[in-house]
């Protein structure tokens, strides 16, 4: 039994712009009312973006080459990396660690017990695209906040553009990562089953839409956090879903791989474009701080404190008569005060 392709792409519509709408609005949120903790790394510039893309462009690579057990080792590791990052200032340290072990466990154990029947593929889809749209948000603050501009981010989704059409059409890397991603745990995707059908969106995808939109506001206001959530919607989550209606993106097992940053990437360069010759030079992070685009009197969890020694009363002392030892001396104040 196949679905048309029509069937098929308004639900990778429907999903897509969940996730996408998810993902924004959460980082929007996370970005306006929380500080992450995180070491002086000095200002970020061009080569910690070109750093960012090299190790982006490898780790595909690395992961279709590593055994299995391998694989997952690594995948929680970055997993549980980027949700301490996220949970550790919402958090107390064993509440944080808790909840991590749990979502990262739940998800091994689903990935490896559930995926059966329809119903156990949603579960598990569920429970993973929780935990990938949490370390999106976690990955996308810790950048924009670590001092990451717009500029940055509108370059970066530029290059990845280039990357995503050439190892998706050219050399199919890609492919080869659904391959070994899909039916075990950490799939490092946002995605739900329906009937016979997967459709999901990839992690770096997400992640690239959270650093774009939380750029925008960091940078110019909300007015343009809105206009990049716009583009996040069209070019992310409307056009690439919809597209393999008009372009054949179907490959030898009959998947439609889309490669999202081809449509989105150009659209990121020119809604920056636009917003620095509207609204001139982008805000640094210490100036958006000082800004009204910070919710304030958020209350961050309190830190630890050590207990109060309250010292023990005394019993109340004698009066003592005045002028005798020890008494206090008269007070005498001038007239009127």
């Amino acid at each position: 039994m196949t679905s048309t392709p029509l069937s098929l792409s308004l639900f990778a519509f429907v999903l897509s712009l969940v996730s996408a709408v998810a993902v924004t609005g959460l980082a929007l949120a996370y970005l306006r009312r929380v500080r992450i903790e995180r070491p002086a790394v000095g200002t970020f510039n061009r080569r910690d973006v070109v750093t960012l893309f090299v190790l982006l462009a490898a780790l595909p690579l690395l992961y279709v080459r590593l055994p299995r057990v391998a694989l997952t080792a690594v995948l929680a590791i970055t997993f549980v990396s980027a949700l301490s990052i996220g949970l550790r200032p919402l958090l107390r340290p064993t509440a944080m660690w808790l909840t991590v072990g749990l979502l990262i466990g739940a998800n091994i154990w689903m990935g490896n017990n559930l995926l059966g029947t329809v119903h156990g593929w949603q579960a598990y889809w569920a429970e993973n695209s929780l935990v990938v749209l949490l370390a999106a948000v976690s990955v996308a603050n810790l950048y924009v906040q670590g001092g990451m501009k717009l500029a940055h981010v509108a370059w970066f989704a530029g290059a990845l553009s280039i990357y995503d059409v050439f190892f998706t059409s050219f050399f199919p890397i890609t492919n080869a990562l659904v391959e070994a991603f899909l039916g075990f745990p950490l799939n490092p995707s946002v995605g739900m089953r329906w009937g016979f059908d997967n459709a999901a969106v990839g992690l770096g995808d997400l992640l690239v839409y959270g650093l774009f939109v939380t750029a925008a506001l960091k940078a110019y206001g909300r007015t343009a956090a809105r206009v990049a959530v716009a583009l996040v919607v069209v070019f992310g989550a409307a056009v690439p879903s919809l597209v393999p209606l008009v372009i054949d993106y179907v490959d030898a097992r009959t998947d439609t791989l889309v490669p999202a940053q081809a449509w989105f990437g150009p659209a990121a360069l020119a809604g920056f474009w636009w917003m620095r010759r509207r609204y001139g030079t982008e805000r640094t992070m210490a100036q958006f701080l000082a800004g009204d685009d910070v919710v304030r009197g958020w209350r961050r969890r309190p830190k630890h404190r050590a207990p109060t020694v309250r010292p023990l009363s005394a019993a109340p002392a004698a009066p003592v008569a005045p002028g005798a030892p020890g008494a206090p001396a008269p007070c005498f104040r001038p007239s009127g005060v």
